[in-house]
Order: C-alpha cells, then structure tokens, then sequence
C-alpha cells in the first residue's frame, strides 16, 4: 500500500532524521502533569490559560501547554550537555482565539553547561528546519539578543508597553514612552551579533531584527523566530532561557530550544 503522508508528517519525518543525525536524543512525556507544577511558572508559558482535569485520586491534573517545562524538570542537573528533540502536542489557548487547541509541535532543547559551540549549532538546526518545513519557498530567521533589551529596561517602569512597541516596531509609541534611545537605534539600524558572524549554512537566511524580543520573562539571551513563504505568521520560535533553568533548580546551567508549529504547515492559526 502507497501511503499518501500530509505535509505536516512528511516534516515530521525529516525533522526527526535531522536531529538524530546531529546526536539528539528523541524525549516522550505524559499528555498531563500536576496543575501545580505549571501554576507558578505561568510568565514562562506562552498561553497563561491551562486545560485542567480532576484525577480519580483528587488531583488536580493539566494537559501539557508547553514541552519545554516538561523537559527541564526531567532533564539531569548536570554539566553535560543533553540535547533531546520531540514531536508532541500542546494543548493551550492561541493568540486572538476562544478555545483550546491542540497543537503540533516538533524541536529540539539543548541544556547543560553549553558553550557558544553548542548555542550556534541550534541557530543552525533552526535554519535547516525552515528550509525542511519551508519545502522549497523562500524562508528566514529573524535573530535578536533579548539580553541586550533586558540590561535597557532593568527598572524601567514602561517595560511591558516598550515590549509591545518593540514587537510591533511602534518608534512614536517608543518614543512616547521615554523608551531607551538604544533600543529605537536597534530597531532602526540593527547591530551585527557576534555569534550569527560565525554561522556558515543559509547565513543569508538571517535577519537581525529586535522585533523578535517579546518576552523577558522567558529569553535572556539569543532569541530567533522563523517565517517561511505564504504563512503569514512565524512557523518557528525559540531562543535561550537559562533564568527557567535557575528557577526549576538547574543553577548556572544554560539552555536553548526551539519549537516548529506543524499545524502552520498546511495553513492553521497557532499561538
């Protein structure tokens, strides 16, 4: 029999390959965890509203929002470096949506004492994942450093409406807000990133552009989302976020990761 693989599993597929090839580790979690492990790390989780559930024993129980969590709570609190890669669904509310979806998603989380080495290897795997997803069109990365922002804005009082004027490249609404002149100049006449200098495959395929700096909270270092041709959304996001390592128990351990939204593949609205 001919099986006929949507586009969105042909992906899938090749994705897989590609992250075994470069030495990851394929990672499976529980659809669920306890509610209680994902209600204090609400600013970590790109849809503050999680589907919950009363176990047979009581508990109260949530269908996973976001993989990332999942991953660093099991991964070992070690200097080695774990590189895992996953195909799994979420379950959250997206952006200008009522309800929960459940959402496809494969990537790729790199933890441990990582060095530059192991940081610009996934910018390159988040590259080759675009032109896998991208099937032939056109693709980008657009690339930031979020800790750059976040040193501008320490103690800054407007920071959360200077984010949303970041992401929306609003210069008059910037300027309203007495926003850091550093940060329009980044905007407006963005600077080189030592590390994007050192990457060889699809180096045309970037762009630095700070819009992609939103969320603090999460990233404090490199930061990256990804847009192939006629998807009018980003099909990829990922950065660093070692402050979720500190929180979870992982002292001065580093990480970075990246997630492809499959369902974007055949044209759906995701977060």
């Amino acid at each position: 029999m001919n099986l006929r693989l949507r586009p969105e599993e042909r992906a899938a597929l090749n994705l897989r390959s590609l992250y075994e090839d470069c030495g990851y580790s394929f990672y499976r979690m529980s659809r669920f965890e306890e509610y209680d492990f994902y209600a204090d790390k609400k600013d970590f989780l790109t849809s503050k509203s999680i589907l919950t559930f009363t176990d047979i024993n009581g508990k109260l129980m949530a269908l996973r929002p976001d993989v990332t969590l999942s991953i660093i709570k099991h991964a070992k609190n070690s200097e080695d470096v774990q590189k895992f890669y996953y195909d799994e669904k979420v379950y959250r509310v997206p952006k200008n949506a009522d309800s929960f979806r459940e959402i496809s998603q494969a990537g790729i989380e790199s933890v441990g004492a990582l060095t530059d080495e192991n940081v610009r290897e996934v910018i390159e795997l988040a590259l080759q994942s675009l032109e896998i997803v991208a099937g032939g069109r056109n693709f980008v990365l657009d690339v930031a450093d979020a800790g750059t922002v976040s040193k501008l804005l320490e103690d800054n009082p407007n920071r959360n409406e200077i984010l949303k004027c970041i992401a929306a490249k609003n210069i008059h609404g910037l300027k309203a807000l007495n926003a850091p002149k550093k940060i329009i100049e980044l905007l407006e006449n963005p600077e080189d990133i030592e590390i994007v200098n050192s990457i060889q495959k699809h180096k045309d395929k970037i762009r630095i552009d700070y819009s992609a700096v939103s969320n603090l909270n999460y990233y404090n270092g490199i930061v990256f989302r990804g847009f192939i041709e006629g998807v009018p959304e980003s099909i990829l996001s990922g950065g660093q976020y070692d402050g979720l390592m500190n929180l979870m128990g992982k002292k001065n351990l580093r990480a970075i990761g990246f997630a492809v939204y499959l369902d974007l593949i055949r044209g759906e609205k995701n977060a």
